[in-house]
C-alpha cells in the first residue's frame, strides 16, 4: 500500500512542478537585454514622445507590468522601463535585434514566385 501512495504522490508532484515553475518570476541569472537594447525597446513603444507607455501599450514587451510600474499609476516612465528592463521583465519582442524579428504583423507580403 505504501508503493502505491509513494508513486501518486510522486506522480502528483511530476504534474504539478511544470506549473508551478511557469508561475516563477525570472532569476537574477536570466537573459537580459543589453542598454542599448532596452533603449531602443523604450523608442519604439513610445512612438508619442510623451515620455509614459500604457499597459496595453506595454503588452507582450513587459513581461510583469505590476512588477515595473513602481508608483502604481498605470503606466510606465521611460526610468521605470528601464529598470524593468535591467530586472529582466522585458523580452526582446519589442524587435530591438536581440533575438526578435520586430514582426508586427501589419508588414506587407512578398509575392509569390
Amino acid at each position: 500500500m505504501r508503493i502505491i501512495a509513494s508513486l501518486a504522490a510522486t506522480a502528483a508532484l511530476a504534474i504539478a512542478m511544470p506549473a508551478l515553475a511557469q508561475t516563477t518570476t525570472p532569476k537574477s541569472g536570466a537573459a537580459k537585454m543589453s542598454q542599448a537594447d532596452c533603449t531602443a525597446a523604450w523608442t519604439k513603444l513610445d512612438v508619442s514622445k510623451s515620455g509614459s507607455v500604457s499597459q496595453s501599450q506595454a503588452q507582450g514587451v513587459v513581461t510583469d507590468f505590476k512588477a515595473a510600474d513602481t508608483n502604481n499609476d498605470g503606466k510606465l516612465t521611460q526610468t521605470e522601463f528601464m529598470a524593468a528592463c535591467n530586472k529582466g521583465l522585458v523580452t526582446a519582442s519589442a524587435g530591438t535585434g536581440s533575438g526578435g524579428r520586430g514582426m508586427t504583423g501589419s508588414e506587407p507580403t512578398s509575392p509569390k514566385k
